[in-house]
């Protein structure tokens, strides 16, 4: 999803929605989360953005904690899906322009960004140079889901 702001307008609009359509499986507990997950997609992230010569985006921790929360329930019902109140979870912070997160899952996070970037809407989500900080929910899932065997699940909710 994706929403915009116009400071002098003060105007939302939603652009679009960003959903990658999966078949449902069954639910599991994940095995690995936090800090150490969440760094290395947004390194990943970042790394993408500086080949476009793009600044790296920064990492709120708070609203990881929101991000995490939305992966956790994708998980619990076995689908991808944007959070519903995106406008809310970032009205705490100071953004400006734009809003936007990105979901997915995956074997790697380099795949998932890969998947991410073949994407035209999702590609001008990570490449805008308007966004600065990012919030990263990401969990790596032992056994079987809806995504496959052994996979990571992300959210990554951005602005600027």
């Amino acid at each position: 999803m994706l929403v915009a702001r116009n400071v002098k307008m003060h105007r939302v609009a939603l652009v679009g929605s960003l959903v990658v359509s999966l078949t449902l499986g069954l639910g599991v507990a994940p095995s690995a989360e936090a800090g150490p997950l969440r760094t290395k997609l947004l390194n990943v992230i970042n790394r993408v953005r500086a080949n476009h010569d793009l600044a790296a985006i920064k990492l709120n921790v708070r609203l990881s904690d929101d991000a995490k929360s939305h992966t956790r329930k994708m998980i619990r019902r076995g689908i991808l899906f944007d959070p519903r109140n995106l406008y809310e979870l970032l009205e705490p912070y100071r953004w400006d322009d734009l809003g936007a997160d990105v979901v997915g899952c995956h074997d790697s996070f380099n795949k998932m960004v890969r998947q991410w970037m073949g994407e035209d809407f999702h590609r001008s989500i990570l490449l805008s140079p308007d966004l600065r900080k990012a919030g990263i929910g990401a969990l790596l899932l032992d056994g079987n889901s809806a995504c496959g065997r052994n996979q990571v699940w992300a959210t990554a909710i951005m602005y600027g």
